[in-house]
């Protein structure tokens, strides 16, 4: 330090201090130079890193041979020359040369171990008058070996001959202490340059892994209906106002993250509020918790650092998400398709639902025959069973018990039969190519490794199913699910290359025989287990003649007919469940199921609407600002705007414009919000570039003030004042 000549003492200044020389010179002689050498730094070329590390090294040297101590593990090195100093006191007929010397610092994060050097290089000034002193060591509080340090030549005349002087490490004019002891706050800095630095070196690879990974939907009710999606309850997003989801990926390690705002829309900005891609499933909770957690709690919570943690753990954007499609089944088989054409087929046997067509995956079910309301068979079935397998998958089969009020769940490889006993809700279990979650004691979820997803329920003494299909498998799937392209008009095809579909129109008996029964499966194709005293023959019930809804119309009383109006208003499944059963808790179900299910379709067809606003405002104080908000909705849904931040003073926001008139360098927020009407909501964010060069300069709306970053939202930015205006207030 070359400063004002005071005695290094233990008073409370307030700050810690080095001083290599602290005495009086002439500012307008001599030069400093300083480098820092940062070998966590992200950003640098590999010859800047080279010669990084080549300093490092250097430093590592002389700890080594100096003090005797080996630091593996310096990462950081500031190197400061005060070249060629001329004294204040100049006194002309002395002769007199610059004095030029360095300050090396030295920095181990791994144990908080700080090393100084003090190199005098070439030491001329005159000491022989008795004005001129130089103090030299370090002053700190804490920390430290010792608090305060003093050379042996400080405010000496030796001062100025340190050059010819064996200092502490043997050597002239070199001296070296080690400053800090180790007891130090966490450096999260270094943690997540530290982290960044290591997945760095292995970038390609995590990009790959990343890629297998899902796209986030656009709004938080889409992941709430894509059955790929599970709600992420776990500690770390509890302070925030937003709901995570991750994707259950039965096949892989890696894994997305989407988190919503409180409106439901995807948050992307790059803050910490947002998701992220999971390099490791939270299933893997040891892994999950130390590449992905951790670091960004390093990176974002705890630190400026978001920018390094998502160049490697990237936030999803939602472009080019395609919903799954949804097809159901429900009470005495009501069926609606992939495509939504719905039809009723009363089966009793086991039956393909739905088959890829490069056999990828497969679900079959099994039927049962109905019960009236006293527990007596009817002539009309429900489904019993489910099997499903993906491509190199376990196969796990949902069964109702027989006294039809519980499920359980099996698979020869997969041991899920105890866990879904004893699971948690929520609890998931990863087999081989599947994931399962339980969703209540009544209720499962699995996912599929194509992307194949279905929730089975019990209710009523009968099982329902929703299956969700990804839009890769548009037209290659077939079965009583139907031909999933959109078209419901073929979706009445039976197996077989040269089948023709049945028209839509068809009666419920051309239905049953020339199509429903063509499905049913045989022995060898079949998926499901059978148990002790069961076998494929006994459930084959081809002899079974069933109900038809038009029989049972005709055959309905009129006091029946009223009941059943009052239970199913106009609903045609549950007035059929209900004319068949006489069973009003089955219609009830089927109704709920049936309209729940409608509803939640109708959700998924519905597109988000478009929201376009720049995301930069730049706002001059004093001056009439104007930012325009445009909407668009795909389906052709009238779209509202609102400002969801307060409106500061001197603003307006009319017909999707916001006029604002600062008066002041208040800190202040911009966010919109766009709905359909229909469920569908988008946000946006708009960060404000504030300045107020009080008319005496121009504004740099492209600099930044000191201390703002461009992930903040709100920044005040630098002024290139008009000659005479300069300086800073």
């Amino acid at each position: 330090m070359l400063s004002e000549n005071k005695r290094i003492t233990a008073q409370k200044q307030g700050f810690a201090m080095l001083a290599p020389m602290w005495t009086d010179t002439f500012g307008r002689f001599g030069h400093v130079y300083y480098q820092i050498y940062d070998m966590t730094k992200p950003g640098s070329t590999s010859t800047v890193q080279t010669r990084v590390k080549h300093a490092i090294d250097h430093a590592k040297d002389d700890i080594l041979a100096y003090g005797g101590v080996s630091v593996t593990d310096v990462t950081w090195v500031m190197v400061i020359t005060w070249s060629n100093m001329i004294p204040r006191l100049y006194y002309s007929e002395l002769i007199e040369t610059p004095n030029t010397f360095q300050l090396v610092v030295a920095y181990d994060p791994s144990r908080y171990q700080t090393f100084v050097m003090y190199i005098y290089l070439n030491l001329g000034w005159n000491s022989e008058t008795n004005i001129r002193r130089s103090m030299t060591g370090y002053f700190s509080y804490k920390y430290t070996v010792e608090k305060k340090k003093d050379l042996p030549s400080s405010m000496k005349s030796t001062a100025f001959r340190l050059h010819t002087i064996y200092g502490n490490t043997g050597e002239r004019g070199r001296y070296m202490f080690q400053i800090a002891t180790g007891r130090h706050t966490i450096n999260y800095d270094q943690k997540c340059y530290n982290w960044f630095a290591k997945e760095m070196k292995r970038l390609l690879v995590i990009r790959y892994l990343l890629s297998q990974t899902l796209i986030c939907p656009c709004e938080r009710r889409l992941a709430d209906l894509d059955g790929r999606w599970q709600f992420d309850s776990a500690q770390y997003h509890a302070n925030f106002d937003h709901r995570c989801y991750y994707e259950e990926t039965p096949w892989g390690v890696s894994t997305q993250e989407c988190c919503y705002s409180s409106l439901g829309s995807l948050i992307t900005a790059g803050d910490g509020r947002g998701g992220q891609t999971f390099l490791y499933h939270p299933s893997y909770k040891i892994q999950h918790k130390k590449y992905d957690i951790l670091p960004k709690q390093w990176c974002c919570k705890f630190t400026d650092n978001c920018k390094y943690f998502h160049y490697v753990r990237p936030i999803d954007t939602c472009n080019g998400y395609v919903a799954p499609v949804f097809g159901w089944l429900t009470g005495d088989p009501h069926f609606h398709t992939l495509d939504g054409f719905q039809y009723t087929f009363n089966g009793l046997g086991e039956y393909t639902l739905v088959e890829t067509t490069h056999g990828n995956f497969s679900l079959q079910g099994r039927t049962a025959k109905a019960l009236d309301a006293n527990g007596a068979e009817m002539d009309a079935t429900v489904f019993s069973a489910f099997a499903a397998s993906d491509i190199d998958s376990d196969t796990i089969q949902i069964k109702m018990s027989a006294t039809r009020d519980d499920i359980s769940v099996y698979s020869e490889g997969c041991n899920v039969a105890e866990w879904f006993r004893t699971a948690n809700v929520t609890d998931n279990k990863a087999c081989s190519g599947v994931v399962i979650i339980k969703k209540n004691s009544s209720q499962i979820a699995i996912v599929f490794r194509s992307g194949f997803s279905m929730t089975i329920g019990l209710k009523a003494g009968q099982l329902d199913i929703r299956v969700g299909a990804p839009n890769e498998f548009r037209n290659h799937t077939k079965g009583l699910m139907g031909v999933f392209n959109g078209d419901p008009n073929d979706d009445l095809l039976g197996p077989g290359e040269n089948a023709v579909a049945l028209s839509n129109a068809s009666s419920e008996w051309a239905i049953y025989y020339d199509f429903g029964e063509k499905w049913r499966i045989n022995e060898i194709d079949s998926l499901f287990y059978y148990g002790p005293g069961e076998n494929y023959s006994m459930f084959a019930r081809t002899e079974f003649k069933p109900l038809f809804v038009e029989d049972v119309l005709r055959s309905m009383t009129s006091a029946v007919r009223a009941q059943v109006k009052t239970t199913c208003g106009d609903n045609k499944e549950c007035i059929f469940d209900f004319a068949v059963t006489g069973n009003q808790d089955v219609a009830a179900s089927t109704l709920e199921i049936n309209s729940k299910n409608v509803k939640n379709a109708a959700t998924l067809a519905n597109a988000s609407p478009n929201i376009t606003v720049s995301t930069v405002f730049n706002v001059t104080v004093g001056q009439d600002n104007a930012l325009t908000v445009n909407t668009s909705d795909s389906n052709g849904d009238t779209v509202s705007v609102s400002l969801m931040s307060p409106l500061p003073e001197g603003a307006n926001f009319t017909r999707g414009v916001y006029t604002w008139k600062p008066a002041n360098m208040e800190p202040m927020n911009i966010s919109f919000s766009a709905s359909d009407g229909n469920g569908g909501v988008a946000a946006a964010d708009v960060s404000v570039n504030l300045c107020d060069c009080s008319g005496h300069g121009v504004c740099l709306f492209d600099l930044l003030g000191d201390g703002y970053e461009l992930k903040q939202t709100f920044r005040i930015v630098q002024c290139n004042c008009f000659i005479g205006w300069e300086g800073k207030i």
